[in-house]
């Protein structure tokens, strides 16, 4: 069994799960998921707190209880002296599984069937072979609220432009940070030259900011929380169906512009994902992908 430890919020969970999946197609064996780490409720600085998400879609895969994870891989509860043996360990002894930097690591994908990832895998080449089988897995497991099928018709019959503020715990933080009113216009006006333009949809965790801060020169609909669905899933569903992307540092839209399928799709995404721009994120994104 390939088992993979999640953390992080729904698209790195996601991304984190293709990764694992790729690993244990090319294998011929099943897929386990460690939560442990994801739900550790231990107060830490800075942190953001997440719930496990995939059960939100039709994955293949099973939840692996920590007696039946390798002991080298396997966590020492909760409480900040566990997570203290949990670095150390990690540190200490590193397994071949664990993520040696952002950049895509081709070896991943020759580690064998016997397996323990942890990273953040934030690369669509660990799962390009399969994207087909990404796609299938990461549909809804339950069906749309009806607000949400009539919006989505709605959407799907334009020449629709997905955008995406990311605020919430961006705000102040210490490795991203918020993408600014400016790249929103000059992404508008670089996809104008593309495309027309019939109707822009925003979908933000802080919508009434967007409202009070955010005008554009096309029709605009601002996706309130009604539409949010089950831990956000209608928001991602919606924003998957809109025709064009313009995304920011948010692996939650890298997921929805990924899996969107227009044939016609255009993606614009900032070229500095993080705050330390030394960070190399060529793999991050597919090559047609626009970057600014």
């Amino acid at each position: 069994m390939v088992i993979t430890r999640l953390q992080g919020g729904m698209g790195n969970q996601m991304f984190q799960y293709a990764a694992g999946r790729a690993l244990a197609i090319k294998n011929n064996t099943s897929l386990g998921l460690d939560l442990e780490y994801l739900l550790d409720r231990t107060p830490r600085k800075g942190f953001t707190f997440r719930n496990y998400d995939l059960d939100l879609f039709s994955i293949e895969a099973e939840i692996v209880q920590q007696a039946n994870i390798p002991f080298l891989y396997r966590g020492f509860g909760s409480g900040k002296v566990a997570l203290l043996l949990n670095k150390l360990r990690d540190k200490i002894l590193p397994a071949p599984g664990k993520e040696k930097g952002f950049s895509f690591d081709p070896s991943v994908l020759n580690l064998g069937s016997d397996m323990y990832l942890y990273g953040y895998w934030q690369s669509y080449k660990y799962f390009e072979s399969i994207t087909e089988t990404i796609r299938k897995d990461f549909t809804p497991r339950l069906s749309l609220p009806q607000n949400v099928q009539e919006l989505k018709k709605e959407i799907e019959s334009k020449n629709s432009v997905c955008i995406h503020v990311r605020r919430g715990d961006y705000v102040g933080n210490s490795v991203h940070e918020v993408v600014g009113r400016s790249y929103y216009d000059t992404a508008l006006t670089m996809l104008k030259e593309r495309t027309p333009i019939e109707h822009v949809y925003v979908f933000s965790d802080d919508i009434q900011w967007c409202k009070d801060a955010l005008s554009f020169a096309y029709p605009t609909t601002f996706v309130g929380p009604e539409f949010a669905g089950e831990r956000a899933i209608g928001h991602f569903e919606l924003m998957r169906a809109c025709t064009h992307f313009i995304i920011p540092n948010s692996s939650f839209s890298w997921w929805a512009a990924w899996l969107g399928t227009s044939l016609s799709k255009a993606v614009i995404a900032p070229k500095q994902w993080f705050k330390d721009a030394t960070i190399d994120t060529t793999d991050l994104v597919p090559p047609q992908w626009i970057r600014i």
